[in-house]
């Protein structure tokens, strides 16, 4: 068995830098909004250089990722704690991600806008990939389809691409024709219509 080699003190130094720099990155973005993080002001908060934080991270596009991550992580944890418990049918599976990942836009508007309508000026990275391949998987899964169907995965994408349009419709604040209570109770009506017009066996 081979061992990991021991980190030197520079990777340990960068690694600190990286878990602090994030915290407080996402504070100041979940308080503030995007606009409100710079090199400068997140450096002097977490008392390092600003060629400290670039040796650690490379440029502040990739403290927005590290944020970002941090989201995706807590989105990922929700929806597969909905789609968990026992006695459920794979109908009622997908509305309950479909329920969970609403309530999460809800509850965390800053943290939704910033995973799917944040336009970051880089391409989305592996992680960010993964993350949404990751989501399609889980669905496919709870919905009993075959990830190797590309009807099925087809299908889920358009169940996902429904419901995120009908969170986006009740959550942005300039659009308030969609009461967010209303919307809701239309997750189980987008779930049967994909699944009677693309029947999963």
């Amino acid at each position: 068995m081979t061992k990991d080699k021991p980190l030197s003190t520079r990777d340990r130094n960068l690694a600190d830098i990286r878990e602090r720099a994030t915290i407080v990155a996402e504070r100041i973005v979940l308080e503030n909004g995007v606009d409100a993080l710079s090199a400068r002001g997140l450096v002097k908060e977490i008392n390092v250089s600003v060629g400290s934080l670039y040796n650690a991270f490379g440029d502040l596009d990739a403290v927005m990722r590290a944020v970002i991550a941090r989201s995706a992580e807590i989105l990922s944890e929700t929806l597969h704690s909905a789609s968990k418990p026992s006695g459920l049918d794979k109908r009622q599976r997908v509305v309950a991600i479909g329920e969970a990942y609403f309530d999460f836009a809800v509850a965390e508007p800053q943290r939704w806008w910033l995973l799917f309508e944040y336009n970051s000026k880089t391409p989305n990275d592996d992680k960010a990939q993964e993350f949404q391949l990751g989501l399609l998987e889980m669905l496919i899964q709870a919905g009993d389809g075959d990830p190797k169907s590309e009807q099925q995965r087809q299908l889920f994408l358009l169940l996902w691409a429904s419901v995120h349009g009908l969170v986006a419709l009740a959550c942005r604040p300039t659009i308030i024709a969609i009461n967010p209570e209303v919307a809701r109770t239309y997750i189980g009506v987008l779930v049967d219509s994909g699944f009677n017009a693309f029947p999963v066996d």
